[in-house]
């Protein structure tokens, strides 16, 4: 550095105010937000203009979305749309887990054990009115023995390919 001339200093002096100078500028392009932002936007249009295959697929979503949203909406304000309290006992509805009245197992104005039952007795007499419900209960009697002896040729047939 002693040996440095004066004109050779003040040259990297000048280099290094340069580069400073670069560094700030980039460092201020970089941080200007609302540029990058247009130039993104300007890019990103200049490719849907190109391929408008993303912004369709884009479009289709939404629409599909908004579409099942209301779909949605409009099926839980019918009553169909409400399975805790359906409006009579059909075939659907007895195939429901919580029977055909829906959650509240209580007969009305009682309380307890007695009411639960009671609550159950009047359900399983509306039930065996439903058609449909008549209807399975007597395919599964026609199919019972069938099924029961279909049970006793497979346990025979398991031994005899033990024994043999």
């Amino acid at each position: 550095m002693a040996n440095d001339s004066l004109p050779e200093l003040e040259l990297a002096n000048v280099r290094t105010r340069e580069r400073i100078t670069d560094t700030v500028e980039r460092i201020k392009h970089k941080v200007d937000v609302p540029a990058r932002t247009r130039l993104a936007v300007a890019k990103t249009r200049q490719r849907w203009h190109r391929d408008p295959t993303p912004l369709v697929a884009l479009a289709t979503i939404a629409a599909t979305g908004v579409v099942a949203i209301v779909v949605g909406t409009r099926i839980g304000r019918t009553p169909a749309g409400h399975l805790a309290a359906p409006p009579a006992s059909t075939a659907f509805t007895a195939l429901l887990p919580f029977g055909a009245r829906g959650g509240d197992e209580s007969a009305p104005g009682r309380k307890g054990r007695k009411a639960r039952r009671a609550g159950r007795k009047a359900r399983q007499a509306q039930l065996e009115q439903d058609p449909g419900y008549q209807l399975r209960t007597k395919q599964r009697r026609r199919l019972a023995p069938v099924q029961a002896q279909a049970a006793r040729y497979r346990k025979q047939a398991a031994k005899r390919a033990k024994k043999g």
